[in-house]
């Protein structure tokens, strides 16, 4: 499953990042989206464009189309 389709304040690991832009995907694994961190999905926008999500000590905003590109599977 993806990011993107996680319930609300679950924790989940992530399995897989599979994202092309290879400069993305290393700021990705320098804030902590990297195989194994637990996240946990805090909140979607009205229309699902963004998901306010905890990654070890901190929270980010991101874009559905990067959370569609990130596998996890819960704990």
């Amino acid at each position: 499953m993806t990011l993107q389709n996680c319930d609300l304040k679950k924790y989940c690991k992530i399995t897989k990042v599979d994202i092309d832009n290879e400069k993305l995907k290393l700021r990705l694994y320098e804030v902590g989206f990297f195989v194994g961190a637990r996240v946990m999905v805090l909140n979607k926008s009205c229309f699902k464009q963004t998901l306010l999500v905890k990654v070890l000590d901190s929270c980010f905003a991101i874009k559905s189309n990067m959370a569609e590109s990130i596998e996890v599977e819960y704990e």
